[in-house]
């Protein structure tokens, strides 16, 4: 493949923006290569970097928002995709980016698998299909247990730790990790939680 796309995150939430930049590491069409934590020093971080894609927080910490900076960037001259990340897609929201060339919102609920189908789609096509992307949902393979013992590996426990963390028998959780990885097809721990973090079934530690 070609040179991989760059591209700035800009939020505060700094356990969700690592897991942005881990799950574009995985991949061979993406990079980070700036981050902001409020509208100053995003779009700073894009004047600097001079990303080919800008993924933002529409509720910024200053009290600005994505859409805000996107104009700010549209007057500066930058002509890339931008993806808004929101935590609810409100009428506002959707018409503030409708005002707005080559600017798409997408649910911050969205699994970060689905995040990155939605910045090659920006990529591709300048803005995304909501409807598609708003309707991706976790995966679904992991009971709730199963996934209970994954973010206790994440956060960096033993399996012994979980145990006594969970109220369960080594071999319980040992059971656990052995179908976590037959799920995931993956064998290792280290493995899994890469994989994990890639599809949105756990967020890394800040």
């Amino acid at each position: 493949m070609g040179d991989k796309t760059r591209v700035v995150v800009i939020d505060d939430q700094v356990s969700y923006a690592d897991a942005l930049e881990l799950a574009m590491s995985m991949t061979e069409d993406f990079e980070m290569v700036g981050r902001g934590s409020d509208s100053e020093t995003g779009f700073s971080a894009c004047l600097e970097a001079r990303p080919e894609l800008v993924v933002c927080d529409y509720r910024l910490p200053d009290g600005e928002t994505g859409t805000s900076v996107a104009k700010r960037l549209r007057e500066a001259g930058f002509k890339h995709p931008i993806l808004i990340l929101t935590s609810f897609l409100a009428p506002q929201v959707r018409r503030e980016v409708t005002e707005l060339v080559r600017v798409s919102a997408l649910s911050k609920d969205t699994p970060i698998a689905g995040i990155v189908n939605a910045m090659r789609e920006m990529r591709s096509n300048g803005e995304i299909d909501n409807a598609e992307f708003a309707s991706v949902a976790p995966n679904s393979l992991l009971s709730a247990g199963e996934i209970e013992v994954l973010e206790h590996l994440a956060g960096g426990s033993t399996p012994a730790e979980i145990a006594e963390a969970l109220f369960l028998s080594l071999h319980s959780v040992r059971a656990r990790i052995k179908s976590m990885h037959k799920k995931l097809e993956v064998g290792s721990q280290g493995e899994a939680i890469a994989k994990a973090i890639r599809i949105g079934l756990v967020v890394p530690p800040s």
